[in-house]
């Protein structure tokens, strides 16, 4: 998962990252979808619609910013791509923009980007020993 450059710093290996690039363009895209697709159309999972707003967005920026750097960066587009999906809802048939289901997402988000951002600490503190 993980290899050391001769500096001694762990870097990802090259095949992840052009991995995890597609999969997280993959997720954007799912998310889109399943979020502007009319109402009587849509499978839920069971869990419940807040749990899988988390879900998706913890895992679509835990990817993303995995995969192109700068997790902050990546976590601001993600709560705008959020927000905007939301807005969006207006136009899809038996779909309402909602404030809750809005913040369930950023709460995916922040969860994605803080789970990266802790595994690199862990990984840093790691190659340090």
């Amino acid at each position: 998962m993980w290899t050391q450059n001769m500096n001694g710093a762990l870097r990802w290996r090259p095949g992840l990252k052009a991995l995890a690039r597609p999969a997280a363009w993959t997720c954007v895209a799912a998310i889109a979808a399943l979020s502007l697709t009319p109402s009587d159309a849509v499978v839920r999972t069971g869990l419940g619609g807040h749990v899988e707003h988390t879900v998706a967005y913890a895992g679509t920026t835990f990817l993303a910013a995995a995969a192109y750097g700068g997790w902050m960066r990546v976590a601001a587009s993600m709560l705008a791509y959020a927000g905007a999906l939301e807005l969006l809802q207006h136009f899809s048939p038996g779909r309402t923009p909602s404030l809750v289901d809005y913040m369930f997402s950023a709460a995916g988000t922040v969860i994605g980007a803080a789970g990266l951002a802790l595994l690199l600490c862990a990984r840093n503190a790691w190659a340090r020993t």
